[in-house]
């Protein structure tokens, strides 16, 4: 005779329970980040269990690729997704409405029927987390099941990329790579927890505690995990109260409740540091200075933003400024200096070592290939990771800052809407320069957009806006042509995009960027086209800070990328696009 598995019979959720998840599923969430101390004994066993689940994330994606490709060959899915694509297009070009429900109703089918294919091919999460636990039963000593289902869910994250991303390969974790330990609920796997005899936090993970690094004049992380021991001792009291507010519309407590946490190892300077990522439900707290007083402040009003790939223009009712993004000193392209000169370096190490891969034009030759590092190339690879670390930080922190700035003018901000990933890709079409006869680089703005990262400055600004009762708003590029609006004609007129300056009719001269930001300024509510009532008005004040902002610019002689200033002293420091 069989055994039956009984199964385990859940008990029904109250009305309370279920009021409480519609609010935790829209409340708003944030991360915040401290370091841990790790033992050395610990820091072994860690390196341990991070090494088994970079191999049990391998192998499970290995075997969704596997599976994938299999998929791909099938006669089914080359014509599955050929009827796919040809649908997509014809619904973008379709205006009628009866034919375009008909239309999205047959797409609808075919990504049922894709749907089935992944599942015949096992290319689904459910097939990774059986496989991962599979691994996991076989196999003595790995980590337990929620470390395991992490790694897994890793592995299909990566694979999606490859499915409705369009990336073509995915990363395989190499050795000694540093993975993240991923706690899927706050009460497993990774926990805080808090002893109120000692007033300290810990962390436990696989019989293995980490105290928690607190500095004593970071009052952010104090008034944080004060809010998370207050939640931890009266949270049903809270969750009755946001129970109460919700229906009658009232702003909702932010609870700090965790809902998941996760370790990040992190290289710094040659050593591997621990750092735990607490997420939170809730606003984060207000940061304060070392006497306690705010150090942001909330403004009111338009500000208006035209953001580059490298620069950015912001306009609002008394400030016009011009600078480059991502730059938080005087001491412009520090970073990307040290990483030229670098790469330089590395590139000139690796042929002199290797000239049997080159051909006589510098080319590398086809075939296998046993690279030979000198042992210089191997410590300058790894200063290259850490100014790679320390530009990225650079950049996080200019942005942040940034954000925090435009917050403090108003609590509108305007921008056009760009696709960053769009400006990264290389042109399409192969086009010949008339004059030389030779091909015309098909390089846009990858380099620049690396350096500058405006998609994580969007991000910031749209997030920090909103959590402070701000909004972003984007105008439509299609219908408000900033660049090429003239308020005085009331028409565009397209420029190349060489031409950074922009001549009104009556010969004034204005920057071509901050004349953007001013028609985002002055556009109507709808943010179709510039009001030309709100521009004739607002001109002549603009004008005057206009002039303030290029003279400042010009005397201090800085390099604002691609603004076509010069310098008073006659030295031009800045190119043009």
């Amino acid at each position: 005779m069989t055994n039956k598995v009984k199964k385990r019979q859940r008990k029904p959720k109250s009305e309370f329970q279920k009021q409480l998840d519609v609010i935790r599923k829209f409340s708003p969430s944030h991360v915040v980040e401290v370091e841990l101390h790790v033992w050395e004994f610990q820091h072994w066993k860690m390196e341990r269990i991070g090494e088994q689940l970079r191999i049990i994330r391998n192998t499970v994606l290995g075997e969704l690729l596997k599976n994938y490709k299999q998929m791909v060959r099938t006669k089914a899915y080359k014509r599955t997704m050929k009827l796919y694509h040809f649908l997509s297009e014809q619904i973008d070009k379709e205006k009628d409405a009866r034919e375009l429900k008909k239309l999205e109703q047959k797409k609808k089918e075919l990504t049922d029927t894709l749907e089935n294919l992944r599942n015949t091919h096992h290319v689904t999460f459910d097939f990774a987390r059986k496989y991962g636990e599979q691994i996991r039963k076989t196999t003595f000593g790995l980590p337990d099941a929620v470390t395991v289902w992490s790694a897994c869910e890793m592995s299909w994250n990566s694979m999606e990329t490859i499915l409705f991303k369009g990336a073509e390969n995915p990363y395989f974790y190499k050795r000694n790579d540093l993975i993240t330990f991923q706690g899927k609920q706050a009460e497993r796997c990774i926990i805080l927890k808090h002893n109120e005899k000692k007033n300290n936090f810990y962390i436990h993970f696989h019989d293995m505690q980490f105290p928690l690094m607190i500095k004593k004049d970071d009052v952010f992380i104090q008034e944080t995990l004060s809010s998370i021991a207050y939640y931890m001792k009266h949270g049903e009291e809270i969750d009755k109260q946001n129970v109460e507010r919700h229906p009658l519309g009232l702003p909702l407590l932010s609870t700090y409740r965790i809902r998941n946490n996760r370790i990040v190892r992190k290289n710094i300077r040659g050593k591997v540091r621990y750092f735990v990522q607490i997420v939170l439900e809730g606003i984060p707290v207000a940061k304060r200075k070392k006497d306690g007083s705010f150090r942001h402040t909330y403004g009111v009003g338009r500000v208006a933003g035209d953001i580059g790939t490298q620069s950015l223009a912001v306009v609002s009712k008394d400030k016009v400024f011009l600078k480059n993004l991502a730059e938080r000193s005087d001491h412009t392209f520090v970073y990307e200096r040290k990483l030229y000169l670098l790469q330089r370096y590395l590139e000139r190490s690796r042929r002199a070592m290797n000239p049997q891969y080159f051909d006589e034009k510098g080319r590398i030759t086809k075939g296998k290939k046993v690279w030979d590092f000198s042992k210089r190339y191997l410590k300058s690879q790894k200063e290259l990771r850490d100014l790679h670390r320390k530009a990225a930080e650079s950049r996080k922190y200019a942005h942040n800052e940034e954000v925090n700035r435009l917050r403090s003018m108003g609590d509108e901000f305007i921008i056009e809407q760009m696709s960053i990933k769009a400006l990264q890709k290389k042109a399409k079409e192969v086009t010949v320069n008339e004059k030389t006869g030779t091909f015309n680089r098909r390089k846009r703005f990858g380099k620049s957009i690396g350096k500058r990262s405006p998609g994580y400055f969007i991000q910031q600004a749209k997030y920090r806006f909103i959590v402070t009762d701000g909004t972003v708003k984007e105008a439509n590029t299609w219908t408000f042509k900033a660049s090429q609006y003239d308020h005085i004609l009331d028409d565009t007129s397209k420029k190349q995009l060489s031409k950074r300056w922009h001549t009104l009719p009556n010969g004034i001269q204005l920057q071509r960027d901050l004349y953007s930001a001013f028609l985002l300024f002055c556009t109507e509510h709808d943010l179709q086209k510039p009001n030309k009532q709100i521009c004739d008005s607002f001109f002549h004040e603009f004008l005057i800070l206009h002039n303030q902002c290029i003279e400042e610019i010009k005397n201090k002689c800085k390099v604002v990328l691609n603004s076509g200033i010069t310098c008073n002293k006659g030295k031009i420091v800045v190119t043009s696009a």
